[in-house]
């Protein structure tokens, strides 16, 4: 009888050891692939001068309050939003706990099930969860502000047009741990108004030298 359940405890055991070196080897891929940067462009004319400037205004409060900074990214389509976005992503993502780039949020939005798989992907990019089953919108807000109130993210919300897409994907302040950075992009003016952000960013159009760069 002692032999038998010292059998049972070693295989009991082996099982947990196994399970942990999964788990182990889990986290390290999906630490590996958090490193991963965003493909910018060919040849990034302007994005330098451009990023600086967004991130002086994401940096603006850091040293009087560590407190959560929504940032509207404004211009018309085509304007080059999305490549400041990935920029800034590349830059400055490593310092956060978690980051996250929501693309062509617009595009997708039609569709019901798309819905909530934003939700979930924003889920898995910063706490790299692949288990929680988000059934509705609703719930999904609900369990974000839980799971990312306490962590210290940046997120980039690319291509909004509507609140109920904001209101999905980015609540409040309070879904979100102290010093996060919110990036919201989009080509509506409106939707950055009424104390929505702490500050718009309207997109430049590249300049004469810019053009001519770009054209060589």
């Amino acid at each position: 009888m002692v032999q038998i359940l010292i059998d049972k405890v070693s295989t009991f055991d082996g099982e947990q050891t196994e399970s942990k070196d999964i788990q182990n080897i889990v986290e390290n891929v999906m630490h590996r692939l958090n490193k991963a940067d965003l493909f910018i462009a060919n040849n990034p004319v302007g994005v330098e001068s451009r990023l600086q400037d967004m991130i002086q205004l994401l940096d603006q409060d850091i040293q009087q309050s560590n407190d959560v900074l929504l940032l509207g990214m404004w211009g018309m389509g085509g304007v080059g939003k999305t490549t400041i976005a990935k920029a800034i992503y590349n830059k400055i993502g490593r310092n956060f706990e978690g980051r996250s780039f929501l693309a062509n949020i617009r595009e997708v939005w039609d569709e019901t099930t798309e819905k909530v798989n934003l939700q979930k992907q924003l889920l898995f990019d910063i706490c790299k969860d692949m288990t929680t089953n988000i059934q509705s919108i609703e719930s999904g807000k609900i369990i974000l502000k839980d799971r990312l109130c306490h962590k210290r993210v940046l997120i980039v919300l690319d291509d909004v047009n509507t609140l109920d897409q904001l209101n999905a994907l980015c609540g409040s302040c309070k879904w979100f741990g102290s010093g996060s950075r919110i990036i919201i992009n989009t080509r509506d003016r409106h939707i950055l108004c009424g104390n929505r952000v702490n500050q718009i960013y309207e997109m430049k159009h590249i300049d004469e030298n810019e053009s001519i760069e770009l054209f060589s």
